[in-house]
């Protein structure tokens, strides 16, 4: 009877749904700031050097390659084609995934070896392509502090 207890009592965690906060870039990127680690903010596209496990189900680090331009100070027109390190990581069973089919903006740690994008099961240092709006809201975050998102009106 315990036995049946313990089953019913791990399939109602394995049902529920991850609760994760809508990230948002501007936010993301006073975390960034605010780090003692250095981070460029990228938009293009990432290519990995091996298919990414389907589904990803556990932690994984894979390599691939960032092929885009950075923010500066003028917005973003720094070229940027590395190598790059992806770490994929977990909270319980949901996973974060890799983009490969889009244009992406992404956080990316430049402070190891290899720079180093983390895509967690929320989200968070990785977003879809930003609009104009959002690209000229960055590039006034990097000459102006904090760059925390305005209230919704």
């Amino acid at each position: 009877m315990k036995w049946a207890a313990v089953v019913a009592a791990l399939t109602a965690t394995q049902a529920n749904a991850l609760s994760c906060i809508q990230p948002d870039p501007l936010a993301t990127f006073d975390r960034a700031n605010a780090s003692d680690t250095p981070y460029l903010l990228l938009t293009g596209q990432i290519t990995l050097d091996h298919p990414a496990p389907d589904p990803i189900t556990k932690p994984v680090s894979l390599r691939g390659t960032f092929a885009g331009v950075g923010l500066g100070m003028t917005g973003f027109n720094v070229p940027f084609a590395e190598a790059i390190w992806l770490d994929v990581t977990c909270a319980g069973p949901w996973c974060g995934s890799v983009p490969t089919d889009a244009d992406v903006m992404a956080f990316v740690d430049v402070g190891a070896d290899m720079p180093t994008i983390t895509l967690d099961a929320c989200g968070g240092w990785v977003f879809g392509a930003p609009d104009q709006a959002l690209r000229d809201q960055l590039t006034q975050c990097l000459t102006d502090t904090p760059c925390s998102p305005q209230p919704v009106e």
